[in-house]
């Protein structure tokens, strides 16, 4: 019995130690919820040397009282904190266009981003917004799994209480490093 306990537990070990390091190069498209209507995104994250990086994206809503969409662009900074843990910090400005209420704010977020296997990625966070187009200036939580089919692709699932997605978001990722 001990025997199997440590074989898995070194099966476990060489799995995490072979995770690649997390990327901050890719682009991403996908489907969440917006105040229980429609959204399709598409965000990016482009690093600008090891820790550095600049992210954006854009945000359609498909509401039944107002259409509208919203964009966001800001600095990203990411502290590993081993091979497979990193601790992610980022500043945006976010502009919202839903209906006839417009509004330029900012969202600051931190989090973690954790690959506990071979082609898993868990991330969580905290996000703080002052833009009142999306939520009056709050407070929310992000967590999100993503499944890598390849070096590449990947497709994720998340669940959001956070400024731009209030729901549950699908995506597929495109890894360009």
């Amino acid at each position: 019995m001990y025997k199997t306990i440590l074989a898995a537990a070194m099966l476990m070990t060489a799995a995490i130690s072979q995770a690649a390091p997390l990327s901050y190069d890719y682009v991403e498209g996908g489907y969440g919820e917006w105040d229980r209507d429609d959204a399709l995104f598409v965000n990016g994250s482009k690093a600008l040397d090891n820790n550095l990086f600049v992210l954006g994206g854009i945000y359609a809503i498909d509401a039944k009282a107002n259409d509208g969409f919203y964009l966001e662009g800001g600095v990203g900074y990411h502290l590993p904190m081993s091979k497979q843990v990193d601790l992610v910090m980022s500043a945006q400005l976010l502009y919202g266009d839903i209906g006839n209420n417009d509004d330029m704010g900012a969202i600051l977020r931190a989090g973690v981003r954790f690959t506990p296997a071979d082609r898993v990625e868990l991330e969580g966070g905290l996000a703080v917004s002052s833009n009142d187009t999306l939520i009056d200036d709050g407070v929310g939580l992000d967590a999100t799994a993503r499944y890598f089919f390849s070096n590449a692709f990947s497709g994720a699932i998340g669940l959001h209480s956070d400024t731009e997605l209030d729901g549950v978001s699908l995506s597929m990722r495109y890894n360009f490093r």
